[in-house]
């Protein structure tokens, strides 16, 4: 799938950071892996661009990077999808694919993932469909993905999330 050029780059990414946000991510985390984070960002923000997707730009904050509607939407849930610079939110409580419960939250153990807001049994019903393999969830609020070379090989999951959210 080609992506047309949208004006996204991991130069505009960076800017739109706050100096703390930004700051917080250099002592944080190594060069490599604000790279990926950077450039996932821009990818998937093409995607929702080519896509025609009304969602709000970007929004961080020190762990995430959140993909909210621009309309609230019927299920009154803003955030639809993210990318994870850190493992897990705060107060998640995490389950890998087969139910077991997540112990090393360390960040060098895990890379930055996609974070969306559909049900285990969605995730699973997708995977079955499309082979969108999901790494864990989060009580049935967030399901995580690694994040593939190509993220439009996750269109189907963000797919579902956005019209999940926009009721289509």
């Amino acid at each position: 799938m080609k992506m047309k050029d949208s004006g996204w780059t991991v130069a505009r990414v960076k800017n739109s950071l706050s100096c703390d946000v930004r700051a917080y991510h250099e002592e944080k985390h190594s060069e490599k892996r604000q790279s990926v984070f950077y450039s996932r960002i821009v990818e998937l923000q093409n995607l929702v661009e080519e896509q025609g997707w009304k969602l709000d730009p970007p929004k961080f904050n020190k762990t995430l990077c959140s993909f909210m509607l621009a309309e609230k939407g019927d299920t009154g849930i803003r955030r639809i999808f993210g990318i994870l610079l850190s493992i897990y939110l705060p107060n998640a409580d995490l389950t890998d694919r087969n139910g077991e419960k997540v112990t090393d939250h360390s960040v060098a153990s895990h890379p930055p993932r996609i974070v969306v807001t559909i049900t285990e049994r969605k995730a699973r019903e997708l995977e079955q469909r499309h082979g969108c393999e999901f790494w864990g969830i989060d009580r049935e609020k967030w399901v995580y993905y690694n994040i593939p070379d190509n993220i439009a090989d996750l269109l189907p999951v963000l797919e579902c999330a956005y019209n999940k959210h926009r009721r289509r």
